[in-house]
């Protein structure tokens, strides 16, 4: 038997028929109010610390291929952006974030297909023949899925609250009073990590199949609302789940089918890819929309080839994403194709460009930054430039203050990168085999890349600190 998650298919009645290669719905072969009903009433909660910017798709019941589906239009919900649609399609919360994801489902009754229903007359031909399976029994409900989001200021810091949320509460487990207590404390110890303190926002995004009514904004109130949900969710509910059976165990003429679930595999590269390009046009298209500055014909070109890539690429990911299923073979070669794609794209940048994302910062960091003459407040660590993307500037007489004022000047510069006592490490002349260590004082580097578009490096540099001039206010995320 084959469980499907479907709130996208609420026209699954009991009885309906299916075609899984393609998500085509048939006709009947059973009448589906000949079920018996049996009552469950179970509230099922657990919290996963998201390590990768995914989301637990196993946890929500759903495979990928339908991911790719409900992102690329060719299927959708009954409560569209408030519901699943939402939840796979906002993709913000995936920018210098950590989430703790909250996936909680209640289940009301089962209802199946009574053993003695006779098959409606003539159900052989009511129904084409390449339909697979049909809808022996239903779940019904309700699902909330509650993303708390960790939003750091700095690229970077996501590794580093990730490693303190895990070391206190664990990768995953059950959403009860012992889940707040290890929440509230994790939060405690960020608000007491030096480099953390005041640089890291909480955003709370509440999915569900209902509304909560209990209001949410605290891992308590979190617990409050888990906890109301079954009433909430009322008596029945909404079909949650359909289990199927498959057609050719009632007749030899339907096709005998199975899921492939090595798959799956490709299908959650396409999804991670997917989502970058079609957020990335999506940001392109808002600047666009916003700015007022005016651009070189270079500058220009340079914008309209990173929005022509990201076009073809969504193209490409949205003709394989409407055709995704499970069970029917891949056109591996069409996916070897949209990969190169998009990895031809990312090679053309600059070393270190992990995502299309990053790739639009650095853009418009370069063409569009809308620098004030402020600067953030500093940053343990140094920023992982190129040698082209920085200037050593050397000692400062005037010490910090100094060297801001040099970054005002040259225009090209996002942060600057300042030591008090920086660490040098020399031959000694006398024994080459030796190494003397001295101290150069109030060193200065001006760098051409903020923390915002480059990966903030911590190890080992205990003596540096960056400053970030304070550049593209307008953000998308």
């Amino acid at each position: 038997m084959t469980t499907v998650t479907v709130p996208f298919l609420l026209s699954m009645l009991l009885g309906r028929t299916i075609d899984l290669t393609t998500y085509n719905i048939g006709g009947a072969i059973y009448d589906f109010i000949d079920y018996e009903e049996t009552p469950r009433q179970v509230l099922n909660s657990t919290y996963t610390v998201l390590q990768e910017n995914v989301l637990p798709y196993s946890h929500i019941g759903l495979p990928a291929d339908i991911v790719l589906r409900i992102k690329s239009e060719n299927m959708h919900t009954a409560l569209g952006n408030l519901g699943l649609d939402g939840v796979l399609k906002k993709t913000s919360w995936k920018s210098n974030s950590v989430v703790i994801a909250v996936t909680s489902v209640v289940q009301t009754v089962l209802r199946e297909i009574k053993d003695d229903a006779p098959l409606l007359d003539n159900w052989r031909t009511r129904i084409d023949s390449n339909q697979t399976h049909y809808v022996h029994a239903q779940v019904y409900g309700g699902w909330s899925i509650i993303l708390y989001r960790f939003k750091c200021q700095h690229n970077g810091q996501e590794e580093e609250v990730r490693k303190l949320l895990t070391y206190i509460m664990g990768v995953s487990g059950q959403m009860d009073e012992k889940a707040v207590d290890l929440w509230q404390k994790a939060i405690l110890a960020l608000n007491q990590t030096e480099d953390l303190i005041d640089k890291v926002n909480v955003e709370v995004e509440v999915y569900s199949s209902v509304l909560h009514s209990e209001p949410i904004s605290s891992p308590d109130s979190i617990l409050k609302a888990v906890k109301k949900l079954p009433e909430d969710v009322g008596r029945l509910g909404q079909p949650m789940y359909v289990q199927l059976k498959p057609l050719h165990d009632l007749n030899y003429k339907f096709p005998v089918i199975s899921a492939d679930n090595y798959q799956e595999e490709f299908f959650l590269k396409l999804d991670k890819m997917y989502d970058d390009v079609r957020s990335t046009k999506e940001f392109i298209r808002k600047w666009m929309l916003g700015t007022t500055t005016d651009f070189t014909e270079e500058e220009e070109e340079r914008i309209s080839n990173l929005f022509d890539h990201v076009s073809k690429c969504v193209n490409l990911f949205q003709s394989i994403a409407r055709e995704a299923s499970l069970y029917k073979p891949m056109d591996k070669a069409l996916f070897d194709s949209a990969y190169y794609l998009y990895m031809k794209g990312l090679n053309k940048g600059k070393c270190g460009i992990q995502s299309y994302n990053q790739l639009f910062l650095q853009l418009r960091e370069d063409i569009d930054p809308d620098c004030g003459d402020e600067f953030s407040d500093k940053i343990s660590g140094f920023l992982e430039v190129g040698d082209n993307e920085q200037l050593e500037v050397g000692e400062m007489k005037e010490g910090l203050e100094e060297c801001k004022n040099l970054c005002l000047q040259e225009p090209k510069c996002r942060s600057i990168r300042y030591t008090e006592k920086q660490p040098v490490e020399e031959i000694d002349p006398g024994n080459s085999a030796n190494a003397l260590f001295t101290f150069k004082m109030k060193q200065c580097w001006l760098q051409f890349r903020s923390s915002l578009t480059t990966r903030v490096v911590t190890t080992g540099f205990s003596h540096s600190s960056i400053y970030d001039r304070k550049c593209l206010r307008t953000t998308f995320y």
